[in-house]
């Protein structure tokens, strides 16, 4: 049985392969609670095709289980699931109208006449689509297809709504308004969404959790600020927290602080990632606004206990900085700051000690 406030828990074997084939099989645990927006993050498009294919029923969920409310939908048709699967791969049907579309499948649930109308003029009213009904599919815009995609979910009333990539093709306006429109209906419906996208500023938008997913492999599910301060590993820290990489080696651990010499140069404090040991290789992970600089004279001497840099490239992204500079024993760094900094007295070329605070860098054995 699923633990109180579980909607969905699912524990399959998916296939290594992206496109499903034949071979070697990786382990997917995932909980998704009720009334809550997961957002699934893929490194790739089709990197969540089989676990949607599994939640729709379109491919066995088995070997594994998959539990919806504590019961095991696993074997279950796909119109019986109560899973409402919004995706390019499920298409309107262009030669009917916006009104049949709805009509559709409700009728192949043998709803009856009243509740049917009645289900459909709600959910057309909630999505602005009354002036769409008589339109035929084929006729309307990338945006206008989506929301009826979603109306046409919404009139079965399902207990979880799996929504693939649906803001692909999409303007950026329209993938705003798109976004607004479903956390509305998180919160006036009470719905529970897994929604997959390859944008992380998607998921950070839309989830009240997220889930990174890299081909079958599931890095890390957690909030915005678990996944940001406490990553899993280095891909979580690079791929979802943009974070720097320097590698070095491991000079001592101490109350899970370790104290690293850089490639680098220097010899810096970190928080020691688990499987991390005395005298191993590292990769250290900072994000770019975790990092202090401070600006000096190019005479001054910095001393072997300092990561030294050169400004080399000040790009300006609207509400921030970027920063990126050579180090003095090696390679690059970028850091950030608030758009609102003068940049009167940066320029390429000044000299700059770069530092963080232990518990803002993450040492991950290599």
């Amino acid at each position: 049985m699923s633990a109180p406030g579980h909607l969905l828990e699912l524990h399959l074997q998916m296939p290594a392969a992206a496109d499903g084939a034949v071979g070697a099989e990786r382990p997917l645990d995932l909980v998704l609670h009720e009334g809550e927006c997961l957002a699934l993050l893929a490194s790739g498009v089709r990197d969540v095709e089989p676990l949607v294919d599994a939640l729709a029923g379109y491919r066995p969920a088995s070997p594994g289980q998959l539990l919806l409310r504590g019961r095991d939908i696993g074997d279950l048709p796909a119109g019986r699931r109560q899973i409402g699967l919004v995706s390019a791969r499920d298409p309107l049907f262009d030669h009917l109208s916006v009104l049949a579309n709805l009509t559709f499948p409700l009728a192949a649930r043998k709803l009856g006449r009243t509740e049917s109308d009645h289900r459909i003029r709600q959910t057309l009213a909630l999505l602005g689509l009354e002036g769409l009904a008589p339109r035929r599919a084929a006729s309307l815009a990338a945006a206008e297809r989506v929301r009826v995609a979603l109306a046409r979910v919404l009139v079965c009333e399902p207990a979880l709504i799996v929504l693939e990539h649906p803001t692909s093709g999409l303007t950026l306006t329209e993938r705003r308004d798109l976004r607004q429109i479903l956390r509305r209906l998180v919160r006036a419906r009470g719905l529970s969404l897994l929604f997959a996208t390859t944008e992380r500023e998607e998921a950070l938008v839309m989830g009240d959790r997220i889930g990174l997913l890299e081909g079958s492999r599931l890095h890390q599910v957690g909030t915005a600020s678990e996944l940001l301060d406490r990553p899993a590993n280095e891909a979580v820290a690079v791929w979802f927290g943009e974070a720097n990489r320097l590698t070095g080696s491991v000079a001592w651990i101490e109350d899970d602080v370790a104290h690293v010499r850089l490639s680098a140069g220097p010899s810096m404090d970190c928080a020691a990632a688990p499987g991390l040991e005395e005298g191993g290789l590292c990769v250290v992970c900072v994000r770019p606004e975790r990092i202090a600089t401070a600006f000096v004279s190019d005479e001054e001497s910095f001393g072997e206990e300092r990561l030294a840099g050169t400004l080399a490239e000040i790009l300006h992204l609207g509400d921030h900085l970027r920063l990126r500079f050579r180090l003095a024993g090696g390679g690059e760094i970028l850091a950030r700051r608030p758009a609102a900094q003068p940049l009167g007295s940066l320029h390429a070329d000044r000299s700059a000690l770069l530092a963080w605070q232990a518990v803002h860098a993450t040492a991950f054995p290599q």
